[in-house]
């Protein structure tokens, strides 16, 4: 009886073993490959670009400095608005000036007195001399009497001028239309053309704005060298902050007269139309020039190239449909991707992994990627 057990016990043990070798058989012939997503290459002309980091600036920011000192009567702008050239900003109290400028104005017309005693003088003295009634040494003294008396008034004359522009300093306009800032000072505060309150505010003319940005010594020397580069066409597009691309086009305006011994680098300026007001100064926006084009090249997705240890790679479908690595040297980036200088011939397929860290000669099911 035990004899029969045991015997139906390995019986049924070797019947489980069996299916599971049979349903594990069925599992591996029903799992496919993975799906991974190729590119194929092909060589082409790309554009190639130079990218900086430039600073904004008005087509013109102008400083407002006081050139009298005194206290702040009024401030006749909201900060932040347009104001346009000659609009009253700022008042100076003017008492003390226009004190000066009326005694400047007394000295005139005493030295304008003076110059009709002078003449006066003159008119009688000169029949006598040419009768030598008079000596000619008294004619002599009333010739220069009036024209010191002429002197003195011409002199008078503009002092007082001076203190009427003096005077005109105390009322503070636009030198330019544009867009006015956040004023240093307010109602009351005592201004002067020396200390650090002299600059009141700064008025920005923003039709244009003009970027500022630096280029090495080495990149100046290159355009300047290039033949070929010097007679394409330099086409600047901006990028900004968040990312965004500005939609009207830069020119270059001017270059530094020379090389900065602290930095090597030189500054160049482009301009940008600015119709829409949606630059303003002091922003930092990214600069892409097109500085010609490269023949012949191969261009894969940035995606594909993997990085290790400073080692660039990117994963290739063979005809059995298996991955290869293969190590490559990228060149510059371009808006399809990164050119590829050494490593690929231009007639592979390139796989896409994503996160998918397959091993090399893996079998994978290629889907051409759109």
């Amino acid at each position: 009886m035990n004899k029969s057990l045991l015997t139906l016990g390995l019986l049924i043990s070797s019947a489980i073993l069996f299916l599971n070798s049979c349903k594990s058989k069925e599992n591996a012939a029903d799992k496919k490959p993975i799906q991974v997503q190729y590119v194929t290459l092909k060589k082409d002309s790309v554009p190639m670009y130079v990218e900086y980091v430039g600073q904004t600036y008005g087509k013109s920011d102008i400083k407002i400095n006081t050139r009298v000192e005194g206290n702040v009567l009024s401030v006749l702008f909201k900060e932040g608005d347009k104001v346009k050239e000659g609009q009253l900003l700022y008042t100076i109290d003017p008492v003390s000036y226009q004190a000066k400028v009326e005694e400047a104005r007394g000295s005139v017309e005493e030295a304008r007195s003076e110059l009709v005693n002078a003449t006066e003088d003159l008119k009688r003295i000169r029949p006598l001399a040419d009768m030598n009634a008079v000596s000619k040494r008294e004619l002599d003294e009333a010739v220069a009497k009036e024209n010191m008396a002429k002197a003195k008034l011409r002199s008078r004359e503009a002092y007082l001028e001076t203190q009427q522009i003096i005077l005109g300093y105390c009322n503070i306009t636009a030198p330019v239309s544009g867009t006015i800032g956040i004023s240093n000072v307010k109602e009351g505060d005592f201004v002067s053309p020396l200390g650090q309150k002299s600059v009141l505010n700064t008025v920005s003319d923003v039709t244009l704005i003009r970027v500022r940005f630096p280029i090495t010594e080495n990149e100046y020397l290159s355009y300047v060298q290039d033949k070929t580069e010097r007679e394409i066409p330099i086409k600047i597009s901006m990028q900004l902050s968040n990312g965004t691309l500005y939609p009207h086009a830069g020119q270059i305006s001017f270059k530094d007269r020379s090389v900065d011994p602290l930095t090597g680098s030189m500054t160049l300026e482009s301009v940008f139309p600015n119709p829409e007001g949606l630059l303003v100064p002091g922003q930092y926006v990214r600069l892409r020039i097109q500085r010609g084009l490269l023949p012949d090249a191969i261009v894969i997705p940035e995606r594909a190239v993997r990085e290790i240890q400073g080692t660039y790679q990117v994963f290739i479908i063979d005809n059995k449909n298996a991955l290869q690595v293969r190590v490559i040297k990228p060149g510059p980036k371009t808006d399809s991707g990164w050119v590829i200088l050494e490593g690929l011939k231009g007639d592979e397929k390139v796989a896409i992994l994503g996160n998918n860290f397959l091993k090399v000669g893996t079998i994978i099911e290629p889907v051409l990627t759109k």
